[in-house]
């Protein structure tokens, strides 16, 4: 009888485990819970759905869906709560929300849970093959369990965000761009750009580099879809976005959910209901905000390399910027921090080459072979990814534990998930010195070396 290795057993538990445990969890959030905002009970299943759904419905009846006002009458006449969720988004995405109008909301938002979730999973597909992760077979199994249990999927899930899709056409990206197609990855780039306008920073990044193809397919496919915009919707509501909404999301929005750059300051600086803010002051707000913003943006910059350099360089570098997309977004909802995954991803992958001296992944993978090295990367890893999923952490302390009140509304308490994001910034950051460091010091030693 031949014997079975306790690996395979445990990668053969783990995926019974994920079939049973943790795909059942989501079909049941799918089919009972992705609309339970509707209830009135303070949950927040389809509360972001609602908003683009009603978007797509407005549109369909040609009116401005951009008008909070029209909106809002929108919500009270469907008999739903009111609250701050409306659509701030470009007009691509109430365009692609059309078909869904054909069902109830209801319905709509059991489908887009549904659709998200298939999604996803290409996502990650997308990511592991991309970044070669499919060499560590005997860690696949958790790996995928730990993304699945991943909070803020758990959230754009529930929420019914638009974020994963954001994620998919990065991953989508960077995977087309490695094989040389850059022209296909300039589309699927310039469409997450039309969807959420954050992802332009990638886009700037590969302008920066000179991927010429890549950033006019890009270009190409935004004005594309801004004229089909202008042809489907009109001139207004693309005049109310760029007059009302983009200015709008430059303000103060403090909220335990936002947590950018912009939003751990508004918790501190700008009175609001959710912590205790140490002083009310909206200048101050913006010049640190802005400030740091714009500190990090160059220090992005400072740490890449304009010329194309090697694999690792290429992983690390938009690792990098993708990490830095939530941090100077003014409202990045914890919801958006999936797009991390990336990031994360790339710091797995070369912290396990480090720890299992697994070379044969990528050449360039010996810049980070000490095991040493490869601990204190998971360890960093570890330490950003629970503090980013630690709004769970938050909610168990104050509903359950019943913490000091005084405690729960501290902005340092409710800044956990940014003090993970940030931690994450300065991990990549730091793995693109020690590798530029450890190839000149080869490199010298190369040419230091005497002639035969």
């Amino acid at each position: 009888m031949k014997r079975v290795s306790p690996q395979k057993v445990l990668n053969t538990s783990l995926i019974v485990v994920f079939i049973l445990l943790v795909l059942p969890l989501y079909v049941d959030k799918g089919l009972h819970a992705s609309f339970d905002h509707a209830n009135g009970s303070g949950t927040v299943g389809g509360i972001d759905f609602k908003a683009y759904y009603i978007a797509a419905d407005m549109l369909r009846t040609r009116r401005d869906f951009y008008d909070v006002e029209l909106q809002t009458d929108e919500v009270l006449a469907r008999g739903l709560p009111l609250n701050e969720s409306f659509y701030i988004y470009p007009p691509l995405l109430a365009m692609v929300f059309l078909p869904l109008t054909a069902v109830s909301i209801q319905t709509a938002a059991q489908l887009w849970f549904f659709f998200n979730l298939v999604l996803y999973g290409v996502a990650l597909v997308l990511i592991c093959r991309s970044l070669e992760l499919s060499r560590f077979t005997r860690m696949l199994p958790l790996l995928w369990i730990l993304a699945f249990l991943f909070p803020p999927v758990l959230f754009n899930l529930h929420k019914g965000q638009v974020n994963i899709v954001v994620l998919l056409l990065l991953a989508l990206t960077y995977c087309l761009y490695r094989r040389g197609l850059d022209a296909a990855a300039g589309v699927a780039l310039g469409s997450a750009v039309m969807i959420k306008v954050i992802p332009v920073f990638l886009l700037l990044y590969f302008v920066w580099k000179r991927r010429v193809v890549l950033s006019l397919a890009a270009l190409a496919t935004i004005v594309v879809i801004g004229v089909l915009g202008l042809l489907i919707v009109g001139v207004g509501p693309h005049a109310t976005y760029l007059t009302e909404v983009m200015p709008s999301l430059a303000e103060p929005r403090p909220n335990p959910s936002n947590q950018s750059l912009g939003g751990f300051f508004s918790l501190l600086l700008i009175r609001n209901s959710y912590a205790d803010n140490i002083i009310h002051n909206p200048g101050l707000w913006k010049g640190l905000t802005w400030t740091l913003s714009l500190a990090l943006v160059a220090s992005v910059v400072a740490v890449s390399s304009r010329h194309e350099g090697a694999v690792h360089s290429l992983e690390l570098e938009i690792g990098l910027v993708i990490a830095t997309m939530p941090l100077i977004s003014n409202i990045a909802w914890v919801d958006m921090l999936v797009l991390l995954l990336f990031p994360y991803a790339v710091i797995l992958k070369y912290s396990l080459t480090a720890r299992t001296g697994a070379l044969r992944v990528s050449p360039e993978s010996r810049l980070f072979s000490d095991p040493l090295l490869g601990t204190a990367l998971l360890g960093s890893l570890f330490a950003s990814a629970l503090l980013v999923s630690s709004p769970r952490f938050v909610d168990l302390l104050f509903n359950v534990v019943r913490w000091h009140p005084g405690l729960v509304r501290s902005p340092l308490l409710l800044s956990l998930p940014f003090y993970g994001s940030a931690i994450l910034w300065l991990t990549l950051a730091f793995m693109l010195v020690y590798s530029r460091k450890l190839v000149r010091s080869h490199d010298d030693s190369l040419h230091a070396r005497p002639c035969s």
